[in-house]
């Protein structure tokens, strides 16, 4: 046998378990990109799934406000928290001016167990206070809430 075909033949047998060793390289990137590709999708559906929620929930409370199944206090105080979750610019839109001077105002009022601590004399006074920035900013927050109520949330890119 000469010279050139053992070579050939050494180069035959070296090259083949280089490229089943390449094509399975390949194979395994290509299922590692399709787990990606895969867990992506997934990721995005959640994200979807989560920001169709706090639409959801945001419309729920405005409408409660405005149906007054829920003070307008506690009604600005989740809402604030809501849109900040899904989109923080949309807090401070023009539109919703009267939400935040009324969420500014109240804030620092105590809640809860902060409030259950108070005296009879201190609570009635927050609530006083409460209930007075309420009728006052009424039909502000009210139109604040409608607009809110029907806003498409446009830069909320996943739900389109």
């Amino acid at each position: 046998m000469s010279l050139s075909i053992l070579l050939i033949i050494l180069a035959v047998l070296v090259i083949i378990p280089l490229a089943w060793y390449a094509w399975s390289l390949t194979r395994k990137v290509q299922a590692m990109e399709e787990e990606q590709e895969r867990e992506e999708a997934e990721a995005a559906m959640q994200l979807r799934k989560h920001q169709e929620e706090l639409i959801s929930d945001i419309r729920f409370v405005s409408r409660s406000v405005l149906q007054q199944q829920c003070d307008i206090t506690e009604g600005v105080l989740r809402l604030e928290y809501l849109l900040k979750g899904l989109d923080p610019d949309v807090w401070h839109m023009d539109e919703l001016a009267s939400l935040r001077a009324h969420h500014t105002a109240t804030r620092s009022m105590p809640i809860l167990d902060e409030y259950k601590a108070l005296t009879p004399k201190q609570q009635f006074k927050i609530d006083k206070e409460r209930l007075t920035l309420e009728h006052d900013n009424r039909l502000t927050i009210e139109r604040d809430l409608k607009w809110l109520s029907t806003y498409s949330f446009p830069q909320v890119t996943l739900i389109q």
